[in-house]
């Protein structure tokens, strides 16, 4: 069974890929961008749910770990394509928000675990699943802000969710490449393979974000 999952998880990952970097180079909106986002969407949660099955038959709470940040990241952007094309108004309900209280409890545990590794005596007192933990803390508590707010349901005036999905989908691309990286390169120090797609997908990200906020900042307000 752990064998066939690993193949599953090898193919989703290589779509995953592929997919992703057709919607990242694609013109945004409905066509190859869309079609290409699907299949990444859908390529990602074969990867990320095989990865989490994987790590509880063989118990590794670090891969475990991994598997739900990215699953948070996709179900977040996915969800904020949602959320921009509302046509009424909305008001999120407990399932909204289940998955950001999911996330933040495993954010907390990967913050925490290298510090219980470092009490046992079994591990340095810092790791890179900190980092990742760190940054899904960091999405799951603007989310919940975000939910929050009931502008953000009203129909023409949800520009947030934009932003959001690229930063989600983007965030979640790098934790694929991050495990490409980490399997296939062999460089020392460790932690520069881990966080190296981190560092350069941030910035791409926010300049991708950047872009889009100078036009949206013209547009004129609605009036109700």
């Amino acid at each position: 069974m752990h064998k066939i999952l690993l193949v599953i998880h090898v193919i989703a990952a290589t779509v995953a890929l592929v997919s992703g970097m057709f919607a990242i180079l694609a013109r945004k909106g409905r066509g190859v961008h869309t079609g290409a986002g699907l299949t990444y969407y859908a390529s990602m949660y074969g990867t990320a749910l095989s990865a989490v099955i994987m790590s509880v038959m063989k118990w590794n709470p670090f891969l475990l770990s991994i598997g739900i940040f990215a699953l948070y990241l996709v179900y977040s952007g996915r969800k904020a394509i949602w959320y921009k094309r509302l046509k009424a108004p909305y008001t999120p309900a407990l399932k909204d928000k289940l998955a950001a209280y999911i996330g933040l409890a495993t954010g907390t545990v990967m913050l925490g675990y290298p510090l219980y590794q470092y009490s046992t005596h079994s591990g340095p007192a810092f790791s890179v699943l900190q980092v990742f933990g760190f940054i899904l803390l960091l999405y799951c508590l603007r989310d919940l802000q975000l939910l929050a707010d009931p502008r953000n349901f009203t129909p023409h005036n949800n520009k947030v969710w934009l932003p959001r999905h690229i930063g989600a989908m983007g965030g979640a691309y790098i934790s694929t490449v991050t495990a490409l990286l980490v399997v296939n390169v062999h460089f020392s120090p460790g932690w520069v393979v881990w966080l190296a797609p981190t560092a350069v997908g941030s910035v791409l990200i926010s300049r991708s974000i950047a872009r889009i906020r100078p036009r949206r900042a013209h547009t004129p307000a609605t009036t109700e």
